[in-house]
């Protein structure tokens, strides 16, 4: 994991050394909710770091499941890097392509089965009025079970202006009003960003499902960095289970409320 980890950093630092870079460390920790059709309880918690700039990302993340009575995972850990490139078409049309590729595992990552791999395409337009749109579609490659999404987003102003500031789509959507350039508050809406994972053990898939609704404090003491701090409330989470690209199962989780803080540093 560490030399496929080194990689992504090396490629992404050599290839666009000059861009700026934002570092986002995380933490989110869940209170305990029923395990549906069982007598089972879980409480998780997430943490890891994001690392992107204008065409490359970069991160870590690590799930850890804290269940009353043991199932046959504890821990999910995802690796993953992405590219991507826009441009102008005519006037204000233009077009944005990328990929992303992740590694789910438990405990030891086997990348012929633990990989994910997506491609996107979109078409962007500028109203040049504050507002811009953003309509696409892609697709995740994997060893338990292909699928296509689209893509759609409307973004009003930057969230570093002064004011009302929001992007609203599909996966996610955020609206955020910034009082002074220390402070601001916000709301989002979105997927759960999970990923599949391939379980040792069980010789099986997980993929991470479900809503999250959650509201903010940003805190910018300094342009290059910031704290954003909030409450957060899952909605219909759950992990399916695939064995050789068929479906086999499903844990639900009833709905539960988290506390996250995120770190933000640039240069």
């Amino acid at each position: 994991m560490k030399k496929l980890s080194l990689l992504f950093i090396g490629v992404a630092l050599s290839l666009n050394a000059s861009a700026a870079w934002h570092i986002t460390p995380y933490g989110s920790f869940s209170s305990k909710a029923d395990v549906k059709g069982s007598s089972n309880k879980a409480s998780y918690s997430v943490y890891g770091f994001d690392a992107k700039n204008e065409n490359f990302g970069f991160g870590y993340k690590r799930t850890s499941y804290d269940f009353d009575h043991k199932t046959g995972f504890d821990d999910l850990n995802l690796i993953y890097g992405s590219a991507n490139y826009s441009d102008s078409l005519v006037g204000n049309l233009g077009y944005m392509v990328g990929t992303y590729l992740s590694f789910g595992f438990e405990d030891k990552l086997k990348v012929s089965k633990s990989y994910d791999l997506v491609p996107t395409a979109a078409l962007t337009y500028d109203f040049q009025n504050d507002w811009s749109v953003l309509l696409g579609a892609g697709v995740s490659f994997n060893k338990a079970h292909n699928f296509g999404f689209g893509l759609l987003g409307i973004k009003y102003r930057d969230p570093s202006y002064l004011g009302f500031s929001a992007n609203i789509g599909y996966p996610n959507t955020m609206a955020n009003y910034r009082f002074t350039e220390m402070f601001a508050l916000g709301a989002e809406v979105g997927s759960i960003r999970g990923g599949h994972y391939y379980l040792d053990k069980t010789k099986t898939y997980a993929y991470e499902k479900g809503y999250e609704a959650s509201l903010y404090a940003l805190i910018t003491p300094v342009s290059q960095f910031s704290i954003k701090t909030g409450v957060g409330y899952n909605i219909d989470r759950e992990i399916k289970f695939y064995e050789d690209r068929s479906y086999v199962g499903k844990m639900e989780f009833d709905d539960e409320a988290n506390f996250f803080v995120n770190g933000n540093i640039s240069f």
